[in-house]
């Protein structure tokens, strides 16, 4: 992470050149293109650093490089600090890994785009982490016992504990877990009640 930022920062003033050269040229639809990637950068990774958990961000940052490797599109977007969130590090890193990694094998197949998205935001009352791919819809007669050990919607062996152990943290910690899935997208929900 430390890395990626020092990166960004050593590459700031040649973006600026860039945009002031393409300002000044009057390339404005040319400024836009270029701009785009560039912003969608240092979004991704300065999200990734703003909960008050250092594993937390540790493991996001980790699963977007990863998904970034494979060509998959991950946003991120970070508004809680967790700090009202009565959960140990180590538990939301269990949860939010195994969702993210299914997230991440459910659309490496696509043929097309390959999105994830990560929301982690909190009300009054809760703490919630929404977690999307717009990966192949899971099929209904799996949805009813996907929590459970050894059920998988994936042809290989060695599947189906990620969504059982995410089922059990949220029942340990007296949170919810919802889960919705159609053509076009999947999302996990998981939701825990504040201190």
């Amino acid at each position: 992470m430390n890395r990626k930022l020092r990166s960004q920062r050593h590459d700031y003033l040649n973006h600026l050149q860039v945009v002031i050269g393409l300002l000044e040229l009057e390339e404005y639809e040319e400024l836009k293109k270029y701009l785009k990637p560039v912003y969608a950068d240092i979004m991704k990774t300065g999200k990734a650093i703003r909960t008050s958990t250092p594993a937390v961000n540790a493991l996001l940052m980790a699963k977007w490089n990863a998904a970034e490797e494979k060509g998959i599109d991950f946003y991120l977007e970070v508004k809680s600090d967790l700090k009202a969130l009565p959960v140990e590090a180590w538990q939301i890193c269990k949860v939010l890994s195994n969702l993210i990694d299914n997230a991440i094998a459910a659309v490496e197949e696509n043929p097309g785009e390959k999105k994830i998205w990560l929301d982690i935001m909190e009300d009054r009352e809760q703490i919630t982490f929404s977690v999307a791919n717009n990966g192949p819809e899971i099929p209904v007669t799996l949805r009813k016992d996907i929590f459970k050990p050894g059920i998988t919607s994936k042809k290989e062996a060695g599947h189906g504990m990620g969504l059982y152990i995410v089922s059990n943290v949220v029942k340990e910690n007296a949170g919810k877990l919802e889960l919705t899935s159609e053509e076009s997208k999947t999302i996990f929900i998981v939701s825990f009640p504040k201190i």
